[in-house]
């Protein structure tokens, strides 16, 4: 893979020791047209932006995977819906461009990250220098207690009021009221701090720090 851009990678080390409040989030979530990322492909990624308590902006993009979709019945979107959208070559630059310098947030992150290696791998793209955050990690250890992480059912545990659907958009919309519904019981955290609850960060180019 080609190298990361320097001055942006510095960029987003000095984020990590910023406090919460002064850092952009964006939560991200990939569907996709099975579960290997070796050999099927993003369909749709959703991204929602979050900022000093506040969601400030939210956007999806459907992407032609140019193979079967395999699994609809997760999320319900078709291989003929997809007709006459973008590859993921003609997709990813504007993801890139909406997370711009923010922290990146994922609930089971290590799915999204290696299928968004994969694919910028094989369109020979450069990788994101974008730290990303597990979700799943950091609120498994924020609610021990919860009988499930998963987004949804946390939610409504949390008493937190969402859109229950499986797509991506939706999906990290949630992540992030019960990412803001969390920091609003520890206003003194820190970007490093989420970070080591949640066992570290993963990163585009398949590596990942603890």
């Amino acid at each position: 893979m080609k190298k990361l851009i320097i001055p942006l990678i510095t960029l987003l080390c000095l984020r990590m020791f910023a406090d919460v409040g002064d850092v952009t989030f964006v939560a991200f979530d990939t569907e996709t047209t099975g579960f290997s990322p070796a050999r099927e492909r993003i369909i749709e990624i959703g991204a929602v932006k979050y900022r000093n308590g506040k969601i400030i902006d939210s956007t999806h993009w459907l992407i032609n995977p140019g193979i079967p979709v395999r699994n609809s019945h997760v999320h319900g979107i078709t291989g003929y819906e997809l007709t006459g959208y973008p590859g993921f070559a003609d997709t990813y630059p504007a993801f890139r461009n909406f997370a711009g310098d923010a922290v990146l947030i994922a609930h089971n992150a290590s799915f999204d990250v290696r299928f968004m290696a994969a694919e910028i791998e094989r369109n020979n793209l450069d990788p994101m220098p974008n730290p990303v955050i597990n979700s799943l990690t950091l609120f498994r250890r924020w609610y021990p207690e919860a009988g499930s992480h998963k987004l949804g059912l946390l939610a409504e545990t949390l008493d937190i009021r969402v859109e229950t659907t499986h797509r991506a958009e939706a999906d990290s919309e949630t992540l992030l009221k019960i990412l803001d519904h969390s920091l609003k019981a520890r206003p003194d955290i820190t970007v490093q701090n989420i970070a080591l609850t949640a066992n570290g960060t993963y990163y585009f180019d398949g590596t990942r720090k603890k």
